[in-house]
């Protein structure tokens, strides 16, 4: 016997068909060019020396759901981190959009306070933004992820550059 598929179920399965390759198309609309290539086609240039820090990776992804929030700290005040994941938006994330993500392990042996400076060539989601993060008098381990929100546009990413510097204390940077 041969069952019906009443008309309601194949329009809405073709609404979904079509929304998935719009949403498809839009992702691959998001471009890149320039000489260095990292993980998911994310064009970087990582530069800095703080001891007891390294650079991991960055990625091309969407802002994580709920999306970081902006650390609080200030070149004189650097927001003391945790032990673990310390998870920061370099400018105002909105979860699901596109966004470049940076991380960094930190050891043992980090501690003070460092300056990161997150700078993207991307059209409109072009700019510069720097964070300030410090130790607590114990050093501990972990990572730090940056992210840096792109909007919800197709775009194209020419260059990012991520740099982390040494403060000149625990307290106050550079």
């Amino acid at each position: 016997m041969q069952t019906r598929v009443p008309g309601r179920l194949v329009y809405f399965a073709t609404f979904v068909g079509a929304l998935a390759l719009v949403g498809g198309f839009a992702l691959a609309t998001f471009t890149t060019s320039s000489s260095q290539l990292y993980a998911q086609g994310d064009y970087v240039s990582a530069a800095g020396s703080v001891a007891g820090l390294t650079y991991t990776s960055v990625q091309l992804t969407a802002t994580t759901n709920p999306a970081p929030s902006a650390p609080t700290g200030t070149s004189s005040s650097p927001q003391v981190l945790a032990t673990g994941a310390n998870n920061f938006c370099a400018n105002t994330c909105v979860a699901g959009d596109f966004a470049i993500v940076a991380t960094y392990t930190y050891t043992t042996g980090f501690s003070g306070a460092a300056q990161f400076t997150v700078q993207t060539s991307a059209g409109a989601a072009s700019g510069t933004d720097t964070i300030y993060l410090g130790q607590a008098s114990t050093a501990v381990g972990g990572t730090i992820v940056i992210t840096w929100d792109l909007g919800s546009s197709a775009l194209t990413i020419t260059a990012v550059t991520l740099t982390d510097q040494q403060c000149s204390s625990p307290t106050s940077c550079p």
